[in-house]
């Protein structure tokens, strides 16, 4: 039985959640900032920045009563992570085909109504007939770099926090 749905995986290394390190995770996921919005000569307000370069942020922090097997785990380590944070999309009422903007690890299609459909967890799949728009929510894999990390301990308390900061690659 897993503590969490979420995973971590160090490129090359492996999981590194030993048991009782990671129940009750929290996970933010951020744009992050890039372009910028600006004013033409006419007072038009325009974005600067590149739709190819749009990518996350995440923080992962926990609170438990081992820590996650970090020893070796260095800034700038790729690391995968199976997000707890899902992402939504709207599907449109002519839609036949769902593109996502990132690779999904699960995947739940559900109609206006809110009944929900047999989908395939795939990043691309035609909708079922005779859906007609609705919302799809999922929780992306995501390819990961490590930008800082700490570990904190409460002797008295028993516990262990730590905070991961990661950027998508």
């Amino acid at each position: 039985m897993s503590e969490t749905e979420i995973t971590l995986e160090i490129v090359g290394k492996g999981n590194f959640f030993v048991p009782y390190s990671a129940r009750e995770c929290i996970q933010t996921l951020t744009p992050i900032p890039q372009g910028s919005l600006r004013r033409t000569i006419n007072g038009k307000l325009v974005w600067t920045g590149e739709t190819t370069h749009r990518k996350f942020k995440s923080t992962i922090t926990c609170k438990d009563k081992t820590p996650p097997a970090f020893d070796g785990l260095w800034r700038g380590d790729k690391v995968n992570v199976t997000c707890l944070q899902t992402l939504t999309q709207t599907i449109p009422q002519d839609a036949r085909e769902v593109t996502l903007e990132r690779e999904p690890a699960s995947l739940h299609l559900y109609d206006y109504r809110g009944k929900i459909w047999p989908a395939p967890i795939e990043q691309h799949f035609s909708l079922p007939s005779p859906f007609s728009g609705g919302f799809v929510t999922y929780a992306p894999r995501l390819s990961m770099m490590v930008e800082n990390y700490s570990l904190e301990v409460d002797e008295w308390g028993l516990t262990t926090c730590w905070t991961l900061e990661l950027v998508e690659v």
